[in-house]
């Protein structure tokens, strides 16, 4: 997995790549700068092996890069593998035009932003995620759960999502009771979708809600595979 975690706060992205660690179990993480780092070094650090077989867990620091030609480590960045968990950190808000940002979607990176995110409700969390805003659905998400919501239920509501963009698509009877808000907010997603994209999201979600009841997955990962599913669907 790979975060992107930038803003003023450092100590708030620090406590974040903590608390990642954590949940993952990582008794120990590896940090350097990207200014000593070669991408060489970086493709020979994110594909050893822990002699103890303990998952990796790197953190990139690029709050000194500057204008340095960034677009060979994007590439190795996207290549970790799927068990390492790798943090890339600024110590400064990274703007829309900063590559690593406006590569998050090739990486398959989670973005958090430690400032103070705008007040909202849950279902713009489903919003962003339906219409494939890779950065800010997980940036709402990540909200959601520091206020505590609870995963399953963000998960219903992803369903809730999938299930009126169902509607619309299919042109179902039921989508005439829809209120003209929640229609003509569904039509304007309709064109990222196919049906068969529509119909193997639902497949994904029963078996995500199977595998998170009989305890293959936690809640949150359930939640955060649920993301991806919708982000990457056809």
């Amino acid at each position: 997995m790979i975060y992107i975690v930038h803003g003023e706060n450092l100590s708030k992205s620090r406590a974040l790549i903590l608390n990642q660690q954590k949940k993952l179990m990582v008794r120990y993480k590896q940090e350097f700068s990207i200014q000593d780092t070669t991408p060489t070094d970086l493709t020979g650090k994110i594909r050893s092996i822990d002699i103890f077989g303990e998952p990796q867990f790197f953190v990139v620091n690029i709050s000194g890069a500057g204008r340095t030609n960034l677009e060979e480590y994007v590439s190795v960045i996207a290549q970790t593998p799927p068990h390492t968990t790798l943090v890339i950190l600024s110590e400064k808000k990274l703007t829309a035009s900063n590559i690593f940002i406006k590569n998050a979607g090739i990486m398959k990176a989670q973005v958090l932003e430690n400032e103070s995110l705008f007040t909202g409700t849950s279902f713009d969390f489903v919003d962003a995620v339906m219409r494939k805003d890779r950065i800010n659905s997980y940036k709402l998400m990540h909200r959601e759960l520091d206020r505590d919501k609870d995963p399953f239920e963000l998960f219903a509501l992803l369903m809730y999502g999938l299930r009126s963009l169902a509607q619309v698509k299919f042109e179902s009877p039921s989508s005439s009771g829809m209120s003209p808000y929640v229609r003509s907010k569904q039509k304007n997603f309709l064109g990222k979708y196919t049906e068969d994209g529509v119909k193997d999201m639902f497949k994904e979600f029963y078996n995500l809600d199977l595998k998170s009841k009989i305890g293959e997955i936690n809640p949150e990962v359930m939640l955060t595979l649920a993301v991806e599913k919708v982000l990457n669907s056809k």
